[in-house]
């Protein structure tokens, strides 16, 4: 299972690897191991899997410079904190006993804002088009380098 640190309002870290907003695509392709093929749908996004072929991270980019990371699968954690590879219910409480908070989504169309951390977090309940919901799992986290709230 592929494991990632938060790093908020920068990024997340692989191992060594820094995945850091305004990264050049191709430096991060090679960090990562990119290979072409896939459903992407987006000529502006890459999508990798995890070492058991299932979907990892999506990174999105703008004018060749790294935007948006949706992480899909394996583990992200942020001080001791898993934020995927969880319940929402367990999260909520994790978060509240370091002071943060889960609250509906202002900044995308589904979803909960951790603005102390500038991530939305989405169960797989919160998809409206989620083929499989099974509740309380997430889905996904995603961190962008124009994650506003008003």
């Amino acid at each position: 299972m592929e494991s990632c640190e938060l790093i908020p309002g920068r990024g997340i870290r692989r191992g060594d690897i820094d995945v850091f907003f305004g990264m050049r695509r191709k430096a991060l392709r090679d960090a990562l191991g990119y290979t072409a093929g896939g459903d992407g749908m987006w000529d502006d996004e890459d999508e990798y899997a995890g070492t058991d072929g299932t979907d990892w991270l999506v990174l999105r980019f703008l004018d060749d410079r790294l935007c948006d990371i949706e992480v899909r699968g394996g583990s992200l954690v942020h001080e001791g904190i898993e934020l995927k590879n969880t319940l929402m219910p367990t999260l909520r409480v994790d978060l509240e006993r370091k002071g943060m908070a889960l609250e509906k989504t202002e900044w995308l169309s589904e979803g909960h804002d951790c603005v102390d951390l500038q991530i939305v977090v989405a169960a797989e309940s919160d998809i409206d088009d989620y083929s499989d919901d099974t509740g309380d799992k997430i889905a996904w986290v995603i961190a962008s380098s124009d994650f506003k709230v008003e």
